[in-house]
């Protein structure tokens, strides 16, 4: 998250137009506009900050399309803080809107990462299927989770604390269920939230940074009321908010591929075989030693095979809002995997970030292919021998 002393000229005056990352950005490698990528964006952001430019639907398009991937990011030479300037240029747009339309906007976010906004859905989603709907938000509605999970009794006393998010509490409560499972057999006791907790990221890369900046603080007391001085979460999008707003000295956090992959017990542990061609999907927001250990872990399933995409895309185009509102870029980046799974044609695909999973079962259904997306840990869980 972006400091109060943050100066947004300055950033953007860091980036020296070399153009090193734009084969590395997944909007412009589907669209080929310059205003696509990072360096297009900084500019517009620049001029948008300076009065230069005004806010118009097309500023509004290219500022909302960037994914967030941070491919940019990660190659930039000059060591631009292209996050932080793209949170700023959302932030400032968000200013120049009308109120209707910002309420409309922080209605939308707070539905997705507060406590009445799941059960508002949850109300709603028994609605559209009496009612005939066939838009994006209808669709995500029907992939809502129906129970909610709490801790896990255990054996001992070795416990765990898990944060789910909020999409994760809201989409993704199987994936919770096989860790859950996972841990019990390894006679590990899972403590989770009784309410809803957000990380902040969909508030933060959606122009909102006071909003993303209370839901961080109400983790940080959390963890701090429960004496968590390690804890783990399971949606790759969560994960890189936690490394870099939460996790520090006091409270050390881990992705569960990677906590799972150290774990001396699980890779002691016997499979079942599985004959099944598993197509394995990395999001951008997974981190390169927990890719590593998908590949690990899922290695220890005898007779699986393991695929990977061919589209040469490493992005999806799911990425905060984008999911619910997707421009022509995401929509493009997302027909590209669509194609690449059609092609590939495999039993399942694995993804370990709910925004990607979600947006990749989306895809799925209006092509009409009839393959399951779950996370990794669901897999392994279904193979775990007791």
């Amino acid at each position: 998250m972006m400091s109060t002393t943050f100066n947004l000229t300055k950033a953007a005056d860091q980036c020296v137009m070399c153009g090193m990352c734009i084969p590395h950005c997944p909007t412009y490698q589907v669209s080929q506009n310059e205003a696509e990528s990072p360096r297009g964006r900084i500019s517009l952001i620049k001029a948008f900050s300076e009065g230069q430019l005004s806010a118009s639907a097309s500023l509004e398009t290219h500022l909302q399309s960037c994914t967030s991937c941070m491919k940019c990011q990660q190659v930039c030479p000059a060591n631009v803080p292209y996050q932080d300037i793209i949170d700023s240029g959302r932030h400032l747009y968000r200013g120049k809107l009308k109120l209707s339309s910002r309420l409309l906007q922080k209605m939308s976010i707070a539905v997705l990462t507060h406590q009445w906004g799941h059960q508002l859905l949850s109300i709603i989603s028994v609605a559209t299927k009496r009612i005939s709907m066939d838009n994006q938000f209808a669709r995500l509605l029907k992939l809502l989770n129906k129970r909610n999970i709490g801790s896990t009794a255990a054996k001992n006393q070795q416990s765990i604390t898990i944060l789910p998010g909020c999409t994760g509490s809201l989409f993704d409560q199987r994936t919770l269920s096989s860790i859950i499972k996972i841990l019990n057999l390894l006679n590990i006791r899972a403590n989770i939230p009784n309410k809803v907790m957000c990380c902040g990221a969909l508030s933060q890369h959606s122009g909102y940074p006071q909003q993303a900046h209370k839901q961080i603080t109400a983790i940080n007391n959390y963890l701090s009321q429960q004496n968590a001085n390690e804890f783990v979460s399971f949606a790759s999008g969560c994960g890189r908010q936690f490394n870099e707003q939460v996790a520090n000295e006091q409270f050390q956090h881990k992705d569960i591929i990677s906590w799972l992959a150290d774990s001396t017990s699980v890779n002691s542990a016997n499979f079942e075989s599985c004959a099944q061609r598993v197509l394995v999907h990395l999001p951008c927001t997974l981190e390169d030693y927990a890719r590593e250990n998908v590949t690990k872990l899922l290695n220890l399933i005898p007779s699986i095979k393991l695929l990977e995409f061919n589209d040469g895309l490493s992005c999806c185009g799911a990425g905060g809002m984008q999911l619910i509102s997707p421009e022509d870029s995401n929509r493009s980046l997302l027909n590209s995997k669509i194609n690449s799974i059609g092609t590939i044609q495999p039993d399942v695909i694995v993804s370990s970030n709910i925004g990607c999973s979600l947006n990749l079962q989306l895809g799925l259904q209006n092509a009409g292919l009839d393959i399951n997306v779950i996370h990794p840990v669901t897999l392994l869980a279904r193979q775990l021998k007791h």
